[in-house]
């Protein structure tokens, strides 16, 4: 027989077997197994789900605006207000650009067509095939549609996809709905989209010859844009044409135009990207918690394998391979799962961007792959990154202490101040990174984790100490058994911290979570209480939640203006302008009392010279606008007007939170003067005392002649809107709370069912001793009970301190707004009811499953 040197490991064979050994314990712990699975899976499900919501609607936006916007690289668009059609007439006789096309659009909607919104885009069909070439490139239209598209009154054309899901065939009329007013169109035909992406873009799409769309929104002599090709090779090309331009019109490139407005959604998606990570590292903390729990399981049998020649790198080996295993299979499911998750993300994520940012008319735009790649590679490569600390910690078993549980605890045990410590140090570094100067919200958000992970660290040593407190109480309410269970897990801190520190983590986003939307739901109350003074309130109907930029009807306002029972009429315009940082949203008002009904961040004086200064030419800036743009009272803001560039005086800073992009507050007479804009988009009642808001309500609606749709409402129905709209904005933010406590409670549920099966043995030596089934129950619901109210506990301050980093950092820098930090009570017994459950929960398959063990079976259990 050949005879091996002392010491040299065999190199041959254990490969081999420690594949089979690493494979027999993942299949012959299948539940564990499962759950290690199913915990990875659910956290990259949240991921994935999340990135295709966010994926999607940035698809979706870029689609909607390519639909319209074409193969353009530049634009000519007016400073506010339309283009006269002179300008494209003159730009072509110069002969100045060889491609150009006048465009008017407008967003549209038709019952017919589903009621979601379209654009409507009026072309001129001999100027526009290089920039869109719907009519061309392929693209099928119907035979004998081209000749009443360019002659019939109302003619336009749809996509076939889009008419025959809509029951429409050429030769049928149907009605438009613009702005509250009711357009009857006529069907001239369909186009058959040569591709998958021109088919969506149609899809969103009412086609029109421009007189025609002209005809349909009222700009007769009127376009809204021009769009332009010029050479990439002649930059100086563009700074020419625009010396040549009118005053109050200017050329800007598409993507800057494009890039602009998206740019206004990436904070709010950003933000759930993060909030979708902390379900990861939820799942994370169960992968770490049961691989320690597997190694710890298994160190005598890795201390016989090293002293059998196994190297400590074939162990780490071992251990990683099986996390390879887990972290492949979790992810594919995980990528499953998000698929249809992000069936409902996405429709959450796209409602919110239409309520707050901009109307998209692309919907259904696939599935992106990237998403699907992402997910998968993080969720495979997290689980092994979580799975290395385990992998070193079975690499560097020594064979004689293996066997050694007792110092495994005691190492635990003085690790475990060590722990505390590198969390403090980790928490500290944490809020450090949010006293870096930025507006970047990529080192709140790593701060963030580090003060989360901070926490879980800590969680041993609070963990510990809690139970050692609560011992004397258990022990006097159930005696011997009430003395066992905390001491039990005390002495099996291996085990039962990093599930403990789980549960927290995912206890702790449920109440900082909820603290942050209660805040915000109180600030926008107080807000709305001090901001809507107006007995009943007149508006167009719009596609967005936010403030309506559609012009009411002038008889309307000439109507309001003498009706019995009112005291005032105030009234607004709200539009965009340009400005050398972008668009700007303003709004001019006639309201007196505008100084008294605004909470102000900082002004130059109190209300009424508040509202003089306003009088006078200077502008109230809104909390985000002012963040945006560095500004505060005395700076100037520069606006891009008719007749060039002017600067107004800050006069204050508003609290404000209709909009994360801000806005701007004018007086009306100013704007009026300056932009010659005398359009009127919400008008605001102050009724004679006595006066009944419902009963005005109904009157308007029945009294007011006219042919546009208005929204007509009391002060206490706007009020509802707003919440409503609130209320939808964070329904996304809930379901992930939701999910990552799910994700935390498969962790408790793995350890605990793992902890009491490997107690067995000990099980039943106390059952040989006269251990009942009724107080094996009451043992085992004892110990999980109290590792939930301990998670319960020590996540009470972790989810303050999340809220206020969420409130005073993430939002501010997100948004730019400051929210009221409102500590509701209802939060923290949210929290621990769900940890308690969760733990109790998780504590009866193992308790069932042990009270049906034998005393024998189970202490001959190895």
């Amino acid at each position: 027989m050949k005879r091996i040197a002392p010491g040299r490991a065999i190199k041959t064979q254990y490969p081999r077997i420690l594949v089979r050994l690493g494979w027999q314990y993942v299949v012959h712990h299948a539940w564990q197994s499962f759950l290690m699975v199913m915990g990875i899976a659910l956290g990259v499900a949240v991921m994935v789900s999340i990135d295709l919501a966010n994926a999607s609607a940035s698809r979706a936006f870029m689609l909607s605006a390519e639909a319209v916007t074409g193969k353009a690289t530049h634009q000519i668009a007016p400073i506010s207000g339309m283009l006269d059609e002179s300008i494209y007439t003159n730009l072509r006789i110069s002969g100045n650009v060889e491609l150009a096309a006048p465009v008017v659009t407008a967003l549209v909607s038709s019952e017919v067509l589903g009621g979601a919104p379209l654009q409507l885009l009026g072309i001129d069909p001999f100027a526009d095939s290089p920039f869109r070439g719907y009519l061309g490139n392929g693209n099928k239209l119907d035979t004998g549609a081209l000749t009443p598209f360019l002659t019939r009154p109302g003619a336009v054309l749809l996509s076939a996809e889009l008419a025959g899901r809509s029951g429409l065939t050429p030769g049928e009329s149907f009605t438009l709905n613009f702005e509250g007013r009711t357009r009857e169109v006529y069907l001239a035909g369909t186009l058959a989209a040569v591709d998958a992406l021109t088919r969506r873009s149609l899809n969103g799409v009412v086609l029109a010859d421009i007189a025609t769309a002209q005809e349909l929104t009222g700009k007769i002599g009127r376009i809204d844009r021009i769009d332009l090709i010029l050479p990439e090779d002649e930059p100086d090309r563009a700074a020419a044409l625009q010396a040549d331009l009118p005053a109050g019109v200017r050329l800007e490139t598409v993507e800057s135009r494009n890039g602009s407005i998206e740019q206004m959604t990436a904070a709010f998606q950003l933000n759930l990207t993060a909030l979708s990570m902390l379900a990861l590292v939820v799942g994370l903390f169960l992968i770490y918690n049961t691989m320690t729990f597997s190694v710890v399981r298994r160190r005598g049998l890795f201390g016989t394998l090293r002293s059998l020649g196994v190297t400590r790198s074939e162990v780490f080996a071992l251990v990683i391979g099986e996390a390879l295993i887990v972290g492949i299979a979790g992810s594919l499911l995980g990528l499953g799962l998000g698929i249809l998750l992000g069936r409902n993300t996405v429709g959450m994520v796209s409602q919110t961007i239409n309520d707050l940012y901009f109307t998209t008319t692309v919907r259904g735009v696939g599935i992106p792959v990237s998403s699907l790649v992402k997910g998968g590679v993080i969720g495979v490569f997290a689980t092994l990154a979580t799975a290395v600390p385990p992998a070193v910690e079975a690499a560097l078993v020594e064979p004689r202490a293996a066997q050694l549980r007792s110092g495994l605890e005691k190492k635990t045990r003085l690790i475990t101040w060590l722990m505390g410590l590198s969390g403090l140090l980790l928490a500290g570094s944490g809020v450090l990174l949010f006293q870096i100067p930025t507006k970047n919200n990529v080192p709140g958000l790593v701060g963030t984790v580090l003060v989360v992970i901070g926490f879980a660290m800590l969680s041993a040593v609070g963990m510990r100490g809690l139970l050692m407190a609560v011992t004397p109480l258990t022990g006097r309410l159930f005696g011997s058994l009430g003395r066992m269970a905390p001491r039990n897990l005390v002495n099996t801190l291996s085990r039962t911290a990093v599930a403990v520190a789980a549960l927290m983590v995912a206890v702790a986003v449920t109440i900082g979570v909820s603290l942050m939307i209660g805040s915000f739901r109180h600030t926008v109350t107080v807000w709305l209480e001090q901001t809507l003074q107006g007995d009943v309130y007149i508006s167009a109907p719009s596609f967005t939640a936010n403030t309506s930029t559609i012009p009411i009807d002038p008889q309307v306002m000439e109507q309001v203006a003498v009706w019995p029972g009112l005291s005032r009429a105030d009234w607004l315009r709200s539009t965009v302008i340009e400005s050398p940082e972008g668009q700007v949203r303003i709004s001019a008002t006639t309201n007196p009392d505008v100084g008294k009904e605004r909470l102000f961040k900082a002004s130059s004086g109190n209300p009424d010279e508040i509202t003089q200064a306003l009088r006078e030419g200077s502008v109230l800036l809104s909390e985000p606008l002012a963040n945006r743009l560095g500004l505060t009272i005395g700076d100037t803001l520069l606006l891009y007007t008719p007749t060039g560039e002017k600067a107004f005086p800050v006069a204050g800073v508003f609290y404000d939170y209709a909009s994360s992009e801000g806005s701007l507050l004018i007086w009306m007479e100013q704007f009026r003067q300056i932009w010659g804009d005398t359009a009127v988009t919400s008008i605001g009642l102050r009724l004679l005392p006595g006066s009944d808001p419902d009963q005005v309500v109904r009157e308007l609606q029945s009294g007011l002649q006219t042919d546009q749709q208005l929204i007509i409402r009391p002060n206490r129905s706007l009020r509802q809107d707003v919440m409503e709209v609130f209320d939808r904005t964070f329904a996304i933010t809930a379901a992930l709370q939701i999910l990552a406590t799910i994700v935390a409670f498969i962790g408790v549920l793995s350890t605990l069912l793992l902890l009491q099966l490997e107690k067995q043995r000990e099980i039943g030596v106390l059952k040989a001793l006269g251990l009942t089934g009724k107080q094996l129950w009451l043992l085992v619901m004892l110990e999980t009970g109290l590792m939930g109210l301990t998670a319960g506990i020590l996540a009470a301050p972790t989810g303050v301190a999340l809220s206020l980093i969420l409130i005073y950092v993430i939002n501010l820098r997100s948004f730019g707004w400051t929210l009221q930090f409102d500590m509701n009570p209802g939060a923290f017994a949210m929290g621990l009811l769900i940890a308690v459950s969760a733990a109790l929960l998780a504590g009866v398959v193992p308790a069932w499953r042990l009270s049906r063990m034998e005393a024998a079976e189970a202490i001959r259990y190895e």
